[in-house]
């Protein structure tokens, strides 16, 4: 009898996971990945972390539940992604390649031919993961608030 590694539980579970809308209630859990994360990756390049973070309305997006807590969330808009974050804990298993696929065939749904998201051009890891999944670089440019560069990402509609 075969018995699982603990990373194969591991990568059993996300696999497992559940990806749906938020229940009420669960607002704030989903702003709190998202103020985590983005206070992991950008806290301190601009200003110290907490760092502010748009409100949204966060039940329009779709999050990622493992064991009964959310990990990870996507939010889009007409023809973009606006937001797509995953817990440091949960990266590197899939979650966001399902995240992101939730997010593409949404905005495929809506009827439009390009799909786009912004991406902070010295978020390496984004950057690399978005290539890998097929979008390419249509330009770079200045964020209009913050001492960043930005890229701006696309991909067909048949995302």
């Amino acid at each position: 009898m075969h018995r699982s590694s603990p990373v194969e539980l591991y990568f059993h579970r996300m696999a497992q996971a559940l990806i749906r809308r938020p229940k009420a209630g669960e607002q704030d859990a989903v702003r709190s990945v998202v103020q985590t994360v983005v206070d992991e990756i950008y806290g301190g390049l601009w200003a110290p972390a907490p760092l502010p973070i748009d409100e949204e309305d966060w039940s329009l997006a779709w999050v990622a539940i493992v064991d009964a807590r959310i990990v990870g969330m996507v939010l889009t808009s007409g023809e973009w992604i606006g937001d797509l974050w995953v817990l440091r804990e949960n990266r590197g298993c899939g979650l966001g390649r399902r995240l992101l696929a939730q997010g593409e065939a949404e905005i495929t749904a809506r009827g439009h031919e390009t799909c786009r998201l912004r991406v902070s051009k010295s978020n390496a890891n984004a950057v690399s993961f978005y290539l890998r999944h097929g979008w390419r670089v249509e330009r770079e440019f200045p964020n209009e608030r913050l001492p960043v560069a930005m890229l701006e990402l696309a991909k067909s509609a048949s995302c």
